[in-house]
């Protein structure tokens, strides 16, 4: 049994280490039976002089040295901030007893990766270009291992070879081996046996040595631990779904307008996307935000699109390339759709081809648009909100507000719950108290009555009613009969909340066009 154990260490070190996805810097080989004890370490090792350092099969960097220190020589003292050629790449720190001993990283390594220390996790993480975590090195008490390609990117960057030792004694009471030098071009080790000194055990075999990996050359390239080479999809520029013609976004290879790439499709050529490629972002909007005209994943990229039209997203192939990481244009590509008989809105081709101001078309934008105005205009002329501010919490109502992607009930009621949450639920009733003096207490009665000491001309009653009837009835409850009647109010149609939901939004905006007379 222990010649299979030293026989699998000994082939493990030869054929894997420095090969695998995570390779070790650090880790603990002692076993719970006593039968094992041992480590593994690594360095950094100049690329002059391996023929020297790779002669033996000795370790060249012992736990806890290289540490910065004063070197003294007779009268001559300096500083070095390694005291050593070969610079660890875990700092093994020991306090004699007055602290636990513990594992440091080298801190040139962490920042050259930029990485950050999740220590609830015991992890160093980064992110993509796309806010996706990208996990590259581990640590415990018993190993520190690190992700092959950034290790690598850093041995490059640095123009240093990377050293991995190896120690391991096992302890047995067969028969010893003989012993056994092994030399070869990336490995170096010793393989001797002895009386053992652990008891119970009358005999063990030592495997220590050391396997040399090579640094690549010094490029951008290597010394990158991502690719530095861009993905691009392509997108339908022509035609539709079934008879299309498709090109790639790679903005390089597009036509400008100032005689580049005459024979490929223009940069600002329209791409198609059904509506719903805007659920994922409406569904995330701690990480992402949709305004007029733009899509942002927060604290990574942006991107402009024309969400003004009413039956699909438009935006231009070039943008996709520029703008999307690769991972993202492989989302935006399942809901490209086919160019034929669409069009970008007015509002988005005055603002991108001719540089004017344009008002935005879609009911929802309109909505946001005029009741954010109205609301600073209300508190700037009268000190206070006519409807109260969102919470942080709730903020996400007003952010996500959207006309329905799809005719699903389920989008349906999610959008009426933010906009009552926006409106109804966020009249002022002590503002409206404090200027118009009544008992009432039901917010959309009060609210009803203060309007029309204003004269205006809405029948705020009976809209407000119906679309917190539609809430009560049909959103936060069962539906019944009172819902029937509630929707046939408001004249909704179940085969078309896509219609009936732009229709609350204009309805609500003219409500909202209306109080700015009180403004006046």
């Amino acid at each position: 049994m222990s010649k299979n154990k030293i026989s699998g260490f000994v082939t493990y070190c030869e054929n894997e280490l420095g090969k695998e996805t995570w390779i070790p810097l650090f880790r603990n080989l002692d076993s719970d039976d006593k039968t094992v004890d041992g480590s593994q370490y690594s360095c950094l090792s100049p690329i002059v002089g391996r023929e020297v350092y790779m002669d033996s099969y000795g370790w060249d960097l012992s736990y806890g040295s290289g540490c910065p220190s004063i070197i003294t020589c007779g009268d001559d003292v300096s500083y070095e901030e390694h005291t050593s050629e070969f610079l660890p790449l875990v700092y093994v720190r020991d306090f004699i007893g007055r602290n636990k001993k513990c594992n440091e990283l080298l801190q040139e390594l962490v920042l050259y990766l930029r990485l950050y220390n999740d220590t609830k996790n015991s992890k160093y993480v980064i992110d993509d270009d796309n806010g996706k975590e990208i996990e590259v090195i581990r640590y415990s008490k018993k190993e520190i291992v690190i992700r092959a390609s950034f290790l690598k990117a850093f041995m490059a960057a640095k123009q240093m070879n990377l050293l991995l030792f190896f120690e391991s004694t096992f302890h047995f009471n067969e028969n010893f081996d003989n012993e056994e030098i092994i030399k070869k071009d990336s490995i170096r080790y010793d393989k001797y046996s002895n009386d053992s000194y652990v008891k119970g055990y009358k005999n063990f075999t030592r495997v220590v040595g050391k396997k040399l990996i090579e640094c690549l050359g010094l490029t951008e390239q290597n010394a990158s631990p991502v690719s530095l080479e861009e993905d691009y999809e392509e997108f339908i520029i022509k035609g539709d779904e079934h008879d299309s013609k498709s090109h790639s976004c790679d903005p390089s290879i597009l036509a400008d307008y100032f005689g580049g790439n005459p024979d490929s499709p223009y940069y600002l050529t329209q791409v198609f996307f059904s509506k719903d490629v805007l659920q994922r972002y409406f569904n995330a909007s701690t990480e992402y935000e949709v305004s007029d005209s733009m899509i942002y994943k927060i604290g990574y990229w942006q991107l402009r699109i024309d969400n003004n039209s009413k039956d699909h997203v438009c935006v231009f192939l070039g943008d996709l390339g520029k703008d999307l990481p690769h991972s993202e244009q492989k989302y935006w590509k399942c809901f490209n759709i086919g160019a034929e008989d669409k069009k970008m809105s007015k509002t988005y081709f005055e603002r991108s081809m001719l540089g004017q101001w344009s008002n935005p078309e879609s009911p929802d934008l309109i909505f946001k648009s005029v009741f954010e105005r109205f609301q600073n205009e209300w508190f700037e002329k009268f000190g206070w909100y006519l409807f109260l501010p969102l919470t942080d919490s709730d903020k996400h109502c007003f952010n996500t507000l959207h006309c329905l992607t799809k005719n699903e009930q389920s989008e349906f009621d999610s959008q009426v719950l933010s906009l009552v949450k926006i409106t109804i639920d966020s009249i002022n009733v002590k503002g409206i108290k404090v200027v118009m003096p009544s008992d009432e207490t039901k917010s959309m009665k009060l609210f009803s009555a203060f309007i029309k000491t204003k004269e205006i001309d809405f029948d705020a009653a009976r809209f407000l009613g119906g679309l917190q009837g539609v809430r009560s009835s049909g959103v936060a409850h069962r539906r019944g009969k009172t819902y029937e009647k509630t929707i046939n109010r408001l004249e909704i149609d179940d085969n078309d909340l896509i219609t009936a939901f732009d229709k609350i939004l204009e309805q609500m905006t003219e409500l909202i066009n209306s109080l700015t007379k009180i403004l006046e």
